[in-house]
């Protein structure tokens, strides 16, 4: 893994990108902590015309884009004016909130429409991930719902976050192999546990319990494109915590003298 593979995404640092004078005091500060590249989150707030200035200003790559999944389904052609304004290759569909996963129907259907959209953006030559929780490796009908999801559209990429894939109970590793030549992304995300309160929570890289030296090979191994640090949850100020994880990264995961 090249540092330049790796991206902070900006949902860690969401409450600080509100307006384009915040997006833009972000992006200086991410940079001055050594990211060259971002993953966006939806924004009503920041034009992307503006985003793209002030990436290319800052010397800042978009490595990929979470969408409003309304219009990734209705109007794909949209996300593809977008990713060719912002500079980027990769959609991301985030998150499936009106879908009912308990329905092996309701989730075929979506896997059908995350095609169709996937190969709208495969004719522009771009790709749609989508990003996992814990929900999609419940099963229904014996089978995971990102199994269901894989069968129903064959030509959608994958955003694995491990956090979400070891709170789900599966193996990251694992599932980074099962994803051999369809993992477009890897999000980095440390799983910690409190003892106090017999629960996990999202930590620093490094300072959790994944072994990200065998997750980061194994995903480089499969084709993975971009390495994406995210904490949902930080215990202070989030570019502190970013900061903590890029410095672990760079210091353990990242090619020697690599760009």
């Amino acid at each position: 893994m090249k540092l330049s593979q790796v991206a902070a995404q900006l949902y860690t640092v969401r409450d600080h990108v509100l307006d384009p004078s915040g997006f833009s005091r972000a992006i200086e500060r991410l940079k001055s902590i050594g990211y060259s590249a971002v993953e966006l989150i939806p924004s009503d707030k920041v034009k992307d015309q503006e985003i793209a200035r002030i990436c290319n200003d800052a010397g800042m790559a978009v490595a990929a884009a979470h969408v409003h999944q309304s219009v990734l389904i209705a109007h794909p052609e949209a996300i593809v004016d977008k990713l060719q304004v912002i500079g980027a290759k990769l959609a991301v569909y985030a998150y499936p909130a009106e879908v009912d996963l308990s329905s092996r129907l309701d989730i075929e259907q979506l896997g059908n429409r995350l095609e169709q959209s996937a190969e709208t953006l495969g004719r522009a030559g771009l790709k749609l991930a989508y990003h996992n929780h814990a929900i999609e490796f419940s099963r229904v009908d014996g089978e995971r719902v990102l199994n269901i999801l894989r069968g129903a559209a064959p030509t959608l990429s994958f955003e694995l976050d491990a956090y979400w894939a070891q709170y789900g109970g599966v193996s990251p590793e694992r599932c980074i192999r099962e994803l051999r030549g369809k993992l477009a992304a890897l999000h980095l995300k440390d799983y910690g546990f409190d003892l106090k309160n017999n629960q996990p929570f999202m930590a620093e890289i490094g300072t959790g319990n994944l072994d990200f030296s065998v997750l980061v090979a194994e995903a480089e191994r499969v084709g993975c494109e971009w390495f994406v640090v995210e904490q949902d949850v930080t215990p202070g100020d989030p570019f502190d915590s970013l900061a903590h994880s890029f410095r672990y990264v760079q210091d353990n995961l990242a090619v020697r003298n690599g760009r």
